[in-house]
């Protein structure tokens, strides 16, 4: 029997300020360095993904959210190797200013209008961006073909 196949659950945040959102570009991290993403990281064991995504607002912003200010707008299924399921949540009201609370992580962030994202966004970011502006709910990335729904 072959064995079940196995994700690796992501979170990001899409947090928008009229028609901005917020990038940060990765500094020292080993992946996609120096290109722009959003605050974003894995689940811990046990952790709801709504919870994973206040808890990396807090960490890599220092800003805080609340699930009912949280909307699910897109899922990215990656084949990268191996499987990563990418849940894109929307948020429009938090609490503080958004920071660079991991600088050993993080060079730049920046709000960027959606006409001028930097070109370096990193690909699949941009393109989950683009989509779930679009209402699309799901794309996929690395398989035979992409999917946006």
């Amino acid at each position: 029997m072959a064995d079940r196949y196995k994700l690796i659950p992501e979170v990001y945040l899409i947090l928008e300020r009229g028609e901005q959102v917020l990038l940060l570009r990765r500094f020292q991290t080993g992946y996609e360095d120096g290109r722009y993403g959003l605050v974003a990281g894995h689940l811990e064991a046990g952790e709801s993904a709504v919870a994973g995504i206040i808890r990396e607002a807090r960490e890599e912003a220092g800003m805080v959210l609340r699930e009912q200010d949280l909307r699910l707008v897109h899922t990215v299924h990656r084949n990268v190797g191996e499987g990563r399921m990418g849940l894109f949540f929307r948020c429009r009201r938090w609490s503080g200013e958004p920071v660079n609370a991991e600088p050993h992580k993080c060079d730049d962030l920046s709000w960027f209008s959606y006409d001028r994202l930097p070109e370096n966004v990193i690909p699949y970011i941009g393109q989950a961006l683009t989509l779930a502006r679009a209402g699309k709910a799901y794309s996929d990335v690395g398989w035979d073909q992409t999917s946006p729904v």
